[in-house]
């Protein structure tokens, strides 16, 4: 049996093409009887909308860099959330700084402008002329296993949660004996670096240069690693 973790935008879906035939591999992969992750930094609304439209099988599904865990029939199965004293702590130091403002809390399965009781992550956004970095500071120096991610005028303000761990998590549950050798991960972005550098990793051609030094391992497109994939299983039948 194999277990293959993938990231989602840039690397399962790079050209709509591509992402067919990535489906059609993956079904015959599970088919296989192999293990299928979707492991994607998306939350829980944004992936499914893309689930839907293009039928995408799997057989468990990793939001949010790994922060929640859904299992094939999307029911949660486990989630690092932030602590009531993470999340306070957080909301107190905000006000502290001019121009900076909580924008949205996510849940495993919501996202609300509301406050959320031990969110899973708290987006806080800037005014143009406004900085993160001494409120990353803070938050850094100030409360244990949380980490900040900024992506434009947004900063995501989470646990220690990845997806590396979250594969981990899976794997365990799916075998805890597994040969860490038959478990193979792929991905675009310094997100996936974890991922790829502790598992049997392979990053996009078309990559982040952060995962340049990464591996060696360098795929144009999934199906060409699951279709290998697919020929050793069927080699060990």
């Amino acid at each position: 049996m194999f277990i293959l973790s993938s990231d989602y935008d840039g690397t399962l879906k790079t050209r709509i093409l591509d992402l067919k035939i990535n489906i059609q591999e993956i079904e015959k992969f599970r088919e296989l009887g192999n293990i299928f992750i979707l492991n994607t930094g998306r939350p829980f609304t944004s992936i499914c909308r893309e689930i839907r439209r293009f039928d995408i099988p799997f057989d468990y599904l990793c939001c949010q860099d790994g922060a929640v865990i859904f299992d094939e029939k999307l029911d949660v199965i486990k989630e690092t959330t932030l602590s009531d004293d993470q999340a306070s702590h957080i909301k107190s130091l905000v006000p502290c700084f001019p121009g900076l403002r909580i924008m949205r809390y996510f849940s495993a399965k919501v996202i609300s402008d509301r406050e959320i009781q031990t969110p899973l992550e708290i987006e806080i956004v800037k005014q143009p002329d406004a900085s993160f970095d001494e409120f990353q500071s803070r938050i850094s120096s100030e409360i244990e296993n949380v980490q900040s991610i900024g992506w434009k005028d947004s900063l995501f303000v989470k646990t220690t949660a990845n997806k590396s761990k979250a594969l981990v998590s899976i794997a365990e549950l799916v075998d805890p004996t597994i040969d860490p050798r038959t478990i193979y991960t792929v991905g675009d972005e310094p997100n996936d670096l974890e991922m790829i550098k502790n598992h049997h990793g392979f990053r996009m051609l078309e990559s982040s240069p952060k995962l340049w030094n990464s591996t060696w391992r360098i795929l144009p497109e999934v199906h060409y690693l699951v279709k290998y994939l697919n020929f050793k299983s069927k080699r060990t039948r």
